[in-house]
């Protein structure tokens, strides 16, 4: 546990102080500790989110804050950050849009998504302008996103698959031709290592609909090693793997735009090294 003392310096209530002087947290964060009695005024302990009325001594105890933003690449134009898992990208409690405004102040966009427990490079964009021009880039196909997974089965030395996805609430289903509300999808992979019952496996798609590697690859007998949705529960406890082993580890541009040209001769590749280490000892 970390703790903050502060002195209050006008009326203020107990939350929006905290919210407004501790940087690194959310204001559920600020709440849950009030609830937990781990905030003291005075002194006292307190549980109501009381008016302060400046002068008090404010005393908090919160967990140490997670090192969410691993900035990999920065310009006037774009952020790209190396996403930790258990962190979303935009929405939810948690993600790095909030983080990053909390930290410097300023809006950010994201222009993919990477799932909470995928790892790796994600591109946000510094204005609306901006992000529509990714957009359009994404959509032409000028930007390719390149991962890395670990599965269980027997890949080839290479393959590409396609068929269609049908997303569902909080889940997608693959199907090998095209249904009512499918979106035909295109998964792609070449085999870099293999020990024992897995392979590395680099993994490129064009769409990037929602859980698409790891479903599709599923649906052709190569489970992401740790899925718990799409994956091989005997294989994940075998390696003892309870979230995916797989990376967003390169992103290549080759934009149009002459506005953004210039990130094509830049090099954007995160180190991978701990899914290399993943083939000399059983286990992440």
């Amino acid at each position: 546990m970390k703790k903050f003392e502060l002195v209050v310096s006008k009326k203020f209530r107990l939350l929006k102080f905290l919210q407004d002087n501790v940087n690194g947290y959310t204001y559920s964060n600020f709440s849950r500790a009030l609830r937990q009695k781990d905030v003291k005024v005075d002194g006292k302990r307190v549980s109501e989110n009381i008016i302060l009325q400046g002068g008090e001594k404010v005393e908090i105890y919160l967990p140490e804050p997670k090192n969410a933003l691993d900035i990999y690449y920065e310009d006037e134009n774009i952020l790209v950050f190396n996403k930790p898992k258990k962190i979303e990208v935009v929405d939810g409690e948690y993600n790095l849009c909030d983080e990053y405004f909390k930290q410097f102040g300023k809006k950010i966009y994201a222009v993919h998504r990477l799932d909470l427990n995928t790892e790796g490079l994600v591109v946000f964009a510094k204005s609306e302008e901006i992000l529509n021009i990714l957009i359009s880039e994404f959509k032409k196909q000028n930007v390719k996103k390149y991962y890395l997974a670990v599965v269980s089965g027997q890949p080839h030395q290479c393959d590409e698959f396609v068929d269609y996805l049908v997303k569902y609430e909080n889940f997608v289903k693959i199907y090998d031709k095209k249904i009512k509300n499918s979106q035909k999808i295109m998964t792609k992979y070449k085999l870099l290592q293999k020990k024992d019952e897995i392979s590395l496996l680099e993994v490129e798609i064009e769409n990037g609909k929602m859980h698409q590697i790891r479903a599709h690859l599923s649906f052709h007998q190569l489970p992401i090693l740790g899925d718990e949705k799409y994956g091989d529960t005997k294989i994940n406890k075998l390696y003892k793997q309870k979230s995916q082993c797989l990376i967003a580890y390169k992103i290549k541009f080759c934009i149009e735009n002459k506005k953004l040209k210039y990130l094509n001769d830049v090099m954007f590749q995160n180190d991978f090294s701990h899914f290399l280490n993943f083939f000399h000892n059983k286990g992440v």
